[in-house]
């Protein structure tokens, strides 16, 4: 008989996976079935080990197995155990996509550069400004005109008779000018600063395009269908293992590596035999991407 192990735990930080395939040809490994009602693992198979932490979903019957490779709990097909609860309990068991726990990309958040760089751009224009104002003003300063002499007015009396005016001299007729205009060499030359370029404004970085999803094609069909199915996204050259899942049985389909391009394509043909009508769920695992995508065969 099965032991009934009543050890709870917070299933927050456990990572589920629903792509698992068939365990073929390995040891037996721990494999646990979960009883909603009395809210316990059950042990089915495999040597003694630590239950795994309580699920998320503690009201549907689920059969998890200790995957050796990765050290991680994955969810499978129900044990005999778990079949059992599962007659016993109608619409206890759920489909295993009702237990996936699918994190939320955190929005991306915004780059302190662009404010620095905004930031000193003001700066530089104000510094400029302020360097540029005193030489400007210097040239308005030196451009204007200087005064004329005036000339100079005897301080001595009025003579009495034009006889007595002293009569100047013809030498003194011929000297220069006073006026420092004559002489261009005699000017002030004022040398105009040279204006402070304005530093270029980065433009903002254009985020990355956000790859579309992935998808089926077609995503609903009759038996005989070949149904495309794309996966988009997944890490260049990591080695891949795919699987679909109808209700309750998980089937291997193919393993491989993935292409450079990150984008992996199936052509997953269906027959009568193999694929009765119903909802299945195609999943693709590799490296620590697991995706899935749904399609549906009709009578």
């Amino acid at each position: 008989m099965p032991t009934a192990i009543q050890e709870r735990a917070n299933l927050a930080s456990m990572p589920v996976n629903l792509g698992a395939m068939a365990e073929v040809g390995r040891q037996e490994t721990p494999t646990f079935t979960w009883n909603p009602v009395e809210q316990m693992w059950v042990q089915e198979k495999g040597g003694a080990a630590k239950p795994p932490p309580a699920p998320h979903d503690v009201h549907a019957i689920q059969t998890w197995f200790l995957d050796p490779d990765v050290n991680e709990w994955i969810q499978t097909v129900l044990g005999p155990m778990g079949r059992q609860l599962a007659a016993q309990w109608k619409g206890a068991y759920r489909v295993p996509e009702t237990a996936v726990v699918r994190k939320t990309k955190a929005p991306p958040k915004r780059s302190p550069l662009v404010f620095v760089v905004a930031a000193a751009v003001v700066v530089a224009l104000i510094g400029g400004v302020a360097v540029a104002a005193p030489g400007l003003m210097g040239s308005a300063a030196n451009s204007s005109p200087a005064p004329s002499p005036k000339p100079s007015v005897a301080t001595g009396g009025t003579p009495s008779s034009p006889a007595a005016t002293t009569a100047p001299e013809a030498s003194a007729s011929v000297a220069p000018s006073a006026d420092p205009t004559a002489d261009p060499t005699n000017a002030p030359v004022s040398t105009p600063r040279p204006a402070t370029p304005r530093p270029a404004t980065p433009k903002p970085a254009t985020p990355a395009p956000t790859p579309p999803p992935d998808f089926v094609n077609p995503q609903v069909g009759a038996v005989g269908t070949i149904f495309r199915i794309t996966f988009i996204g997944l890490p260049a050259a990591a080695p891949y293992r795919t699987s679909y899942t109808r209700g309750s049985v998980v089937t291997g389909y193919t393993t491989g590596e993935v292409p450079s391009s990150g984008v992996a394509v199936f052509d997953l043909r269906t027959s009568a035999g193999s694929f009765p009508p119903d909802t299945y769920f195609f999943t693709i695992r590799a490296g620590n991407a697991v995706k899935t995508v749904t399609f549906r065969i009709t009578g």
